[in-house]
């Protein structure tokens, strides 16, 4: 479905990176007609202290780099420093550059960009569903299940620096970047979630 309000606003849309619950995590956003879904991939706060450059993977590289240049081999802290760097660089990515249509859920053969908002809505309920039956994971870095919402599902939803709404006994937050909110704004507008 392709909506009039200002631009042409094509649905489905996926908003990556997302924050949801006070950042507690982040995750994918996906806006369709009548129904949002939510993909969480990051638990933030164990990404904060988590090896971006793998533990023992990232350490036998460096060993292998300090036999080729013997500088590299005796400077413990290059380990710790490239990991730093690779999550500032990711960070400043997200904040400056961050990215719509590239969701996570690609690599699962979940999203291809081009279908329509049906056929995503029933591979992705297909896909919930079979997740529903796994069993939950409490490990320090675990995120919750997908989410799906209806728009039927919602009510008191807004849009300012957060997307906040209830639904199923709960209220719910997410935070866009501000580079893509009035791109938000159409979406939800256009699938119904905001009038």
């Amino acid at each position: 479905m392709e909506a009039q309000i200002g631009l042409v606003v094509k649905l489905p849309v996926s908003f990556d990176e997302v924050s949801y619950f006070n950042n507690e995590y982040r995750g994918d956003l996906l806006v369709t007609e009548g129904v949002l879904y939510y993909f969480p991939h990051t638990r933030v706060a164990y990404s904060r202290y988590a090896n971006e450059l793998g533990g023992k993977e990232g350490a036998e590289l460096l060993g292998l780099l300090g036999q080729a240049i013997p500088v590299l081999g005796t400077v413990p802290w290059i380990h710790t420093a490239a990991d730093k760097g690779v999550k500032v660089w990711k960070l400043f990515r997200r904040v400056v550059r961050p990215s719509i249509n590239r969701p996570r859920i690609r690599d699962h053969g979940l999203w291809s960009g081009s279908e329509s908002s049906v056929v995503l809505q029933d591979r992705l309920d297909a896909y919930i569903n079979k997740l529903k039956a796994e069993r939950l994971k409490f490990d320090e870095d675990a995120v919750p299940k997908p989410l799906r919402f209806a728009v039927d599902e919602v009510e008191n939803a807004r849009l300012g620096i957060k997307f906040r709404f209830d639904a199923k006994y709960d209220s719910h937050d997410f935070r866009v970047n501000p580079i893509h909110r009035n791109l938000l704004r159409k979406a939800l507008r256009a699938s119904g979630f905001l009038p």
